[in-house]
């Protein structure tokens, strides 16, 4: 969820299931569900295929889209459109960096 970037993107449960090499989706949702730190963590950040918002840790949709839409994603018919979904390549560029940074023992 940390390589989801800011600024009016989201990624799928899909995209963070198949980043994090596991299956099905449902995983990545438990994931997020189970987030302790959603400011810290952007679990909001995270919607289903289709683009409506499924669930969210700490509250209900109405704060999942509100958060959404004060980060310039706009959410229609409880749906966020397509343009709005970051791309695997860059999700994957984003937590190979993230990693990286791991690795050398930096604080992320």
């Amino acid at each position: 969820m940390l390589s989801i970037p800011r600024g009016g993107t989201v990624a799928t449960y899909a995209q963070i299931a198949r980043l994090l090499n596991t299956s099905p989706p449902r995983a990545a949702g438990r994931l997020a569900s189970a987030n302790k730190l959603p400011v810290i963590v952007p679990c909001h950040r995270v919607i289903k295929s289709d683009g409506s918002l499924g669930g969210y840790s700490v509250s209900d949709t109405y704060v999942k889209s509100r958060l959404l839409m004060m980060e310039g994603v706009s959410i229609s018919n409880g749906k966020v459109p397509k343009q709005y979904m970051v791309s695997s390549t860059v999700l994957v560029k984003n937590f190979r960096e993230l990693l990286n940074h791991v690795s050398q023992g930096m604080v992320i």
